[in-house]
């Protein structure tokens, strides 16, 4: 009985492997992309990553319904507001307010007629001038612009000896350069009035040697009291009464 048993077993078995190997199957682990079975060996679409470079299709941009090519789109400018000058960023408002204190010529004897707008004029190291040269003669007293107060005695290798006064806002600050020396009484924190003497035309900093002149600038405040390092604004149409 275990005889006739193990021998339906071993036929059994026999059968199971033959129908196993037969034509179309597959083991399992086989990869079918290499399997000779026509369902697999049917070859599959490329697409545009497996495709060399040179057949791929090229993408076009798209085109409105006449036919014209898509503009690249601009990028947008910065809307700057820019005074008369166009040297410069304050705006309007800075430069009315300034036209209505009907600021002095800072030296005394020089008529508006004799000034020249220097304030493009470029300087050393690439520097633009962004001020007013008024000549004059050497100790030539230099005035007050406007009234105000004088935020800074100062002397630098390039200005040399400097006065910063600010105006009666508090907002800008009048800039006078290259004196010989100060006038008398003339302090920090000194209240003065527009065409008081405060310094003396001269040639000190970077003006060379005779090159008697008055440096004038003036410049909008980035934060209150703080007298260096505002915006620049030229002088000369403000002096000149010039739109």
């Amino acid at each position: 009985m275990v005889l006739i048993v193990s021998c339906a077993c071993f036929i059994l078995g026999a059968i199971i492997m033959i129908n196993l190997q037969s034509p179309g199957k597959t083991f399992m682990g086989e990869n079918p992309a290499t399997s000779s079975s026509p369902a697999t060996s049917a070859p599959q679409p490329a697409t545009a990553a497996s495709q060399p470079a040179s057949q791929q299709p090229l993408i076009q941009p798209p085109t409105p319904p006449n036919g014209e090519p898509v503009a690249a789109l601009a990028e947008p400018e910065a809307a700057v507001v820019t005074s008369p000058d166009a040297a410069s960023s304050v705006a309007e408002g800075d430069i009315g307010y300034l036209r209505m204190r009907s600021l002095l010529v800072p030296v005394a004897g020089v008529t508006i007629g004799q000034l020249r707008d220097s304030f493009l004029d470029g300087r050393s190291e690439g520097r633009m001038h962004q001020a007013l040269d008024i000549m004059a003669p050497h100790d030539t007293p230099v005035l007050a612009t406007d009234d105000g107060k004088v935020m800074k005695l100062f002397q630098s290798d390039r200005g040399g000896i400097m006065i910063y006064q600010s105006d009666p806002s508090g907002n800008y600050v009048y800039y006078y350069g290259h004196l010989s020396r100060y006038a008398d009484g003339v302090s920090d924190g000194k209240q003065v009035r527009r065409g008081e003497v405060i310094g003396y035309v001269g040639d000190s900093g970077n003006a060379g040697a005779g090159n008697y002149h008055l440096h004038f600038g003036i410049s909008k405040m980035r934060a209150p009291g703080k007298w260096s390092g505002g915006e620049p604004i030229n002088p000369y149409p403000l002096l000149a009464r010039k739109n």
